[in-house]
C-alpha cells in the first residue's frame, strides 16, 4: 500500500483492516512515498516525519482493531532510494521478499485502474501485479483487459489528508495527531 501519506489518517487504517477483513490479506507493507511521482509540484512533509506518523499509525492501528491479526510493516525503500519514486521501481525491490508467484498485491482505490496504463513502466506492473481495488462509488474500471483487478466492496470512512493539512485533526489517530501536534505539522 502506497502514498504520499501526507498525514496518515483513519481512513488508511480503515482500508488496512478492511484489506484483512474482506480480502483475506494478512500483511500489509506500508510505503511512503519520497516524491510521488503524480505530485512532484507540492512536496510533502518530510519522508522523516511521514515514516515517523506510520510507525506510529501501526500502533494505533493495534489499539482500534486489536482482534486483527494484520502484520503491519512500514517500508522505507522509497525514501532510502531518494528522487521520484515510481511504483514499479517499489514493486521490482518488494517482489523479491513479499511476492507469490511472481506477483504482488497492490491496494488501489476505485479512482485508480482507469488511469493505469498511463503509469510508469504499465507493462511491469501488469505483469507483476494483482491490484486490489476498493469500490467507494464508481471509478471507472481499466481500459486494459490484461490488467488483474480484483475488486472489494468496502464502506467508505470519509477522511481526507488535505483538511488534516489544513487543521482538522479528528481523522487522526491518537499518537499520530500528538507527534503532528508536538513537531508542529499542519498548522497545528
Amino acid at each position: 500500500m502506497g502514498g504520499s501519506f501526507d498525514p496518515v489518517h483513519l481512513g488508511h487504517l480503515h482500508l488496512m483492516h478492511e484489506a484483512y477483513a474482506k480480502a483475506d490479506i494478512r500483511r500489509i507493507v506500508i510505503v511512503p512515498t519520497n516524491v510521488s511521482n503524480f505530485k512532484q509540484g507540492r512536496p510533502p512533509v518530510s519522508f522523516e516525519d511521514r515514516y515517523a506518523m506510520l510507525l506510529l499509525a501501526t500502533e494505533d492501528y493495534r489499539d482500534i482493531y486489536p482482534e486483527d491479526g494484520l502484520e503491519l510493516v512500514v517500508s522505507r525503500v522509497e525514501g532510502d532510494r531518494k528522487g521520484v519514486s515510481y511504483s514499479s521501481d517499489t514493486v521490482r525491490q518488494l517482489l523479491p521478499e513479499y511476492g507469490t508467484d511472481g506477483r504482488i498485491f497492490f491496494i488501489v482505490g476505485d479512482d485508480i485502474p482507469a488511469s493505469l496504463p498511463k503509469w510508469h513502466d504499465y507493462g511491469y506492473l501488469r505483469d507483476h501485479v494483482t491490484f486490489l481495488c476498493f469500490n467507494r462509488g464508481g471509478g471507472a474500471r481499466c481500459p486494459d483487459e490484461e490488467c488483474r483487478i480484483k475488486y472489494v466492496d468496502s464502506p467508505v470512512l470519509v477522511a481526507s489528508s488535505s483538511d488534516v493539512r489544513e487543521g482538522d485533526f479528528a481523522m487522526l489517530s491518537k499518537r499520530v495527531r500528538r507527534y503532528a501536534e508536538d513537531n508542529g505539522l499542519y498548522g497545528s
